[in-house]
């Protein structure tokens, strides 16, 4: 009997935990907001790479981040996914002068910009869309989109 009401007590929590994962999904949809949209213009002075981990992101992706001297001061920019961002052969280094457009995000570490998109040496990357949605989103890893040959579109 104590089996029964403990498997029924781990059903009820996981059924409540369901019911409420839309919810964290519309949420981080908000983060990005085309009202917040801003254009910066400046120098990359550091690059990481972080590995994301946990329910929000896909285990083990590694994300591409850029801290970005502007005459405002340092910007802490996440452009996306190292390994879509080589496929897109768009590699950043120190020293690069870049024009990003993107959303203005606060976080418990403070502003970030999720970058929409990104202009070097004349080339124009798309990595959002204009409501924020990023380019590779629905994908799994390793795959970038239904036909991973296609490139986002460049100016």
């Amino acid at each position: 009997m104590k089996k029964f009401h403990k498997l029924l007590i781990f059903f009820q929590i996981l059924l409540a935990a369901l019911a409420f994962a839309p919810n964290a999904g519309a949420q981080l949809k908000k983060l990005y907001d085309p009202q917040k949209v801003v254009t910066i213009q400046g120098t990359v002075e550091k690059l990481e790479t972080i590995t994301r981990q946990g329910r929000q992101a896909i285990n083990g992706r590694k994300t591409q981040i850029a801290y970005f001297k502007t005459d405002q001061g340092t910007k802490v920019v996440h452009l996306g996914p190292a390994e879509f961002l080589a496929q897109q052969q768009f590699n950043p280094k120190i020293g690069d002068n870049l024009i990003i457009t993107g959303g203005r995000v606060n976080t418990r570490k403070g502003e970030v910009i999720l970058a929409g998109s990104v202009t070097s040496g004349g080339k124009t990357f798309q990595l959002r869309d204009a409501r924020g949605i990023p380019v590779w989103s629905g994908q799994t890893p390793g795959c970038f989109g239904p036909d991973s040959r296609k490139t986002p579109a460049r100016s």
